[in-house]
C-alpha cells in the first residue's frame, strides 16, 4: 500500500491546518522513535519559510520506507509550525542527517533560531503510542530541548508518556 500525503482542516482554524501521511492505527515496532520538531512565535516571513522548506522536506520522507507516520501542523495567525514522525529505529538519524532535510537545516537555521522565535525537539521510543497533536504539542513544550531566541534554555528530557494516557482514561 502506498503512502500519501492528506491535506486536512483544522475545525475553526482561517489560516492552518494539518498534513497527515499514513495511518495513525497501525502496529509499531518496539523500539519506533517519534521525534517532535515545534517552531513557535514566528513572524509572517518565517511562518511562510517555515511551510516551505516543510513541503521541500515532505518529498525527501515520501522517500523514506522508515517513515511510519507523519503530522505536519501549521497555523499563520498564531504563528507555528509542528512535525511529528514515526520512525523504524534506525530510519530517523540518517534521514535527519541528509537530502532537503540536512540542506534546511544547514542553510535556514535562522527560522528557527533568531527572533523571538522558541524552538523545541524532542525525540523518544514510542512505546506503542503515537501521540495526538496537542499531546505532541504538550511533549515537545514540557520535556523537548527548548531554544528561545538560538539560546538554550533546556535540554530535552525522557517524556512522562504515562501522565498523558493517565490524563485520557
Amino acid at each position: 500500500m502506498s503512502k500519501e500525503f492528506i491535506n486536512q482542516k483544522i475545525p475553526g482554524v482561517k489560516y492552518g491546518g494539518m498534513i497527515i501521511y499514513g495511518e495513525r492505527k497501525i502496529p509499531l515496532p518496539e523500539d519506533a522513535i517519534i521525534s517532535i520538531t515545534l517552531g513557535a512565535r514566528f513572524n509572517i516571513w518565517r511562518t511562510i519559510v517555515n511551510g516551505f522548506l516543510t513541503r521541500f522536506v515532505m518529498k525527501q520522507m515520501m522517500n523514506n520506507p522508515g517513515l511510519l507516520y507523519a503530522e505536519l501542523v501549521g497555523n499563520m495567525e498564531e504563528g507555528y509550525g509542528q512535525t511529528m514522525t514515526v520512525w523504524e529505529s534506525k530510519a530517523m538519524v540518517p534521514f535527519r542527517d541528509s537530502g532537503s532535510h540536512k540542506f534546511s537545516m544547514k542553510f535556514f537555521s535562522w527560522v528557527f533560531y533568531s527572533g523571538k522565535v522558541h524552538a523545541y525537539f524532542s525525540t523518544y521510543k514510542a512505546n506503542g503510542y503515537i501521540p495526538t497533536f496537542e499531546e505532541a504539542n504538550q511533549i515537545a513544550r514540557e520535556y523537548g530541548r527548548f531554544f528561545e531566541g538560538g539560546k538554550l534554555i533546556r535540554k530535552a528530557q525522557k517524556p512522562d508518556i504515562s501522565k498523558l494516557l493517565k490524563k485520557k482514561a
